[in-house]
């Protein structure tokens, strides 16, 4: 006979069991150190931003719409496993208190990122909005309030099967949600945000209700949910370990194609034409490297303190180079590879090239936007630093890494 709640807090406890020792890992790497190391220059450039930022900034409209996305976006963490199709499905009408106990907990966990964006944004609150330090936390307690309802209510849609209902049915929430926040952050009447909430409330209990009753719950869709969130966490804690667990996600990305034009046909050149497929296709390397290039390039521009800038440059080449060691271990389930006429060797050498490429790329990216934003002396420095991390990389780091596999 299965338990319900011992159900919940089981597959409750056994991910969390999981997550913190990838998350040790995390904070062992020096990540915390350098979020702290950020945090201390986003703060000082925080309050030259909100003077340089003009009267006439829709501050209204900005948190309305920042907060319109992050309470609609969002799905219940369900922990339901591919067995549950076939075990727990014919049980759904009994297990309402999982379920529950489902959308209680990522509604704490929905809180908790809500509550970290508002503390980032309060400065800009507190200066364009209002003063009061209570009110902010009267309106982050009423957005908590509203993330609630929304994944209440996305649970339930999660029911409907037709995608186009199923588009239609978030678009009109996220229009409702856009009214009450503009509401909140318009600073209406007190009664008027009390009416919005009876709507809410009825809204739930008229319509989002009788969708429960009306449809069995989707468990392939609840399913893939449950994947995609857990592979997130994947390839984030990726960037810092090794994770067995992580599976690829393939793009095609066709206009990367040249890049395949650097892999020879030689034996030789295996892994390096492995590589450069694993780099353009999967794992989302090749956006994890744009993104990472993009933020070096706003911060370079940003940052004017110029050991701040260089700080900034080495952070950001060495985040980069320590994701592009990661594919080291791209095929390591892979058995067909085993097949290959090639050694440890010759993947090191083929993993020690792409590296190379792509860090003189991202080198060449920042001492251009330095040259040119800044001056001449500062896009070579940039340049020359980026290749010193990358060279750290590449003759200390990677080797030793394939030695102790």
């Amino acid at each position: 006979m299965v338990n319900e709640k011992e159900l919940w807090s089981k597959r409750r406890s056994d991910y969390w069991s999981m997550a913190i020792k990838y998350l040790r890992l995390i904070g062992n790497s020096g990540f915390l150190f350098t979020i702290y190391l950020l945090f201390v220059f986003g703060s000082y450039y925080y309050g030259q931003f909100l003077d340089w930022l003009p009267a006439s900034f829709p501050a209204t409209l900005f948190f309305t719409a920042l907060l319109t996305w992050l309470t609609t976006r969002g799905r219940v963490r369900t922990f339901v496993k591919q067995g549950d199709l076939f075990f727990l499905s014919p049980r759904e009408r009994k297990m309402s208190s999982y379920f529950r106990a489902a959308v209680f907990y990522s509604w704490l966990m929905e809180t908790l990122y809500v509550s970290v964006v508002f503390l980032i944004l309060a400065p800009l609150f507190l200066d364009r909005i209002s003063p009061s330090g209570a009110l902010l936390l009267a309106v982050l307690l009423l957005v908590s309030g509203l993330k609630l309802w929304n994944l209440a209510a996305g649970f339930e849609e999660q029911r409907i099967q037709d995608k186009h209902s199923y588009f239609f049915h978030t678009l009109i929430r996220a229009g409702l949600n856009g009214v009450a926040l503009y509401a909140l952050f318009s600073l209406q009447p007190v009664w008027f945000i009390g009416i919005l909430a009876a709507v809410f409330i009825g809204l739930y209990a008229g319509y989002y209700r009788r969708l429960a009753a009306a449809h069995s719950l989707k468990w392939e869709r609840l399913m893939r949910i449950e994947e995609n969130t857990v592979m997130t966490f994947y390839r984030i804690a990726n960037s810092f370990t090794d994770v067995p667990a992580l599976q690829s996600k393939v793009r095609k990305r066709g206009w990367l194609s040249p890049l395949f034009r650097l892999a020879t046909y030689r034996q030789q050149h295996v892994y390096r034409y492995l590589f450069s497929r694993a780099f353009v296709r999967s794992n989302d390397y090749f956006g994890i490297y744009l993104r990472l290039t993009l933020l070096g390039l706003l911060f370079i521009y940003v940052v004017r303190i110029d050991w701040g800038r260089w700080f900034i440059v080495a952070l950001f080449a060495y985040m980069t180079a320590l994701q592009l060691e990661t594919l080291k271990q791209h095929y390591a389930t892979a058995k067909m590879v085993e097949l290959y006429p090639a050694g440890e060797k010759t993947k090191l050498a083929s993993h020690q090239f792409w590296l190379i490429v792509l860090g003189l790329f991202q080198g060449m990216i920042f001492g251009l936007f330095a040259f040119l934003s800044i001056n001449v002396a500062d896009g070579f420095l940039v340049f020359g630093l980026t290749l010193i991390i990358y060279g750290y990389h590449l003759l200390i780091r990677l080797p030793k890494r394939y030695r102790a596999s």
